[in-house]
């Protein structure tokens, strides 16, 4: 094989590198970027339990309007106790 051969092989082998390279890069990114969109949907519905700290699904969590804002709640125990004193909860 002469010095030519040796060098357009090469060359073509890191060619064939670079474009699989870029291609595997491109399809991470894609997919980062897809997680990313389906964690701002799932941020949207996750609210934080003022009493408890627990994250709530705001579908299915309890819900009590204070001062025209809505708080949510993991469980009744947390919903009754932010209702006897509010305030002591939004101080936090």
């Amino acid at each position: 094989m002469s010095t030519r051969q040796r060098f357009l092989y090469l060359l073509s082998a890191l060619s064939f590198t670079v474009i699989i390279s870029s291609y595997l890069m491109n399809s991470n990114v894609i997919a980062d970027e897809k997680k990313t969109e389906g964690q701002k949907t799932v941020e949207k519905t996750i609210a934080k339990d003022y009493v408890c700290g627990m994250d709530v699904d705001k579908d299915k969590a309890l819900k009590v309007e204070h001062d025209g804002k809505t708080y949510y709640f993991c469980a009744k125990h947390c919903e009754e106790t932010f209702k006897k004193d509010p305030s002591k909860y939004l101080k936090k």
